[in-house]
């Protein structure tokens, strides 16, 4: 009886480990992807930052270009920026003092808000 027993104790604590494997694979798994994911959301924002410091250094480098010019007859400088698909840097200078009127991001895609779902406004319609 005794050889039984232990070999019951032997069965339960191989299942147990097998169990303690599994768990510690499937969080390596998760851990995995969200390390992956992470990276590629660092590498979006590392992109997006770049583009836009490179619009910003040719947006300065045309404002000194303006000022070592001159004053210009006219009243306001506008110029635009590419940083990606759908964004813009705008800047705007006064001809006479060089002073930055304007300098902002714009996005250039309109967006469009999809009413196409019929949500309740929390007003209740009276039933006759």
């Amino acid at each position: 009886m005794k050889q039984n027993t232990s070999r019951n104790f032997i069965g339960i604590t191989s299942i147990i480990f097998i169990f303690i494997v599994l768990c510690l694979s499937v969080f390596a798994l998760l851990s995995v992807n969200s390390a992956r994911q992470s990276l590629s959301s660092v590498q979006r924002s590392a992109d997006a930052v770049t583009r836009y410091y490179a619009a910003d250094s040719s947006a300065q480098l045309w404002i000194h270009q303006v000022k070592a010019e001159g004053p210009t007859g006219e009243d306001v400088l506008e110029r635009e920026f590419p940083i990606s698909d759908s964004q813009t840097l705008r800047v705007a200078l006064d001809g006479a003092t060089f002073e930055i009127l304007s300098y902002q991001v714009v996005n250039n895609e309109v967006l469009e808000i999809d009413d196409s779902l019929q949500v309740w406004q929390g007003e209740t319609e009276e039933l006759k």
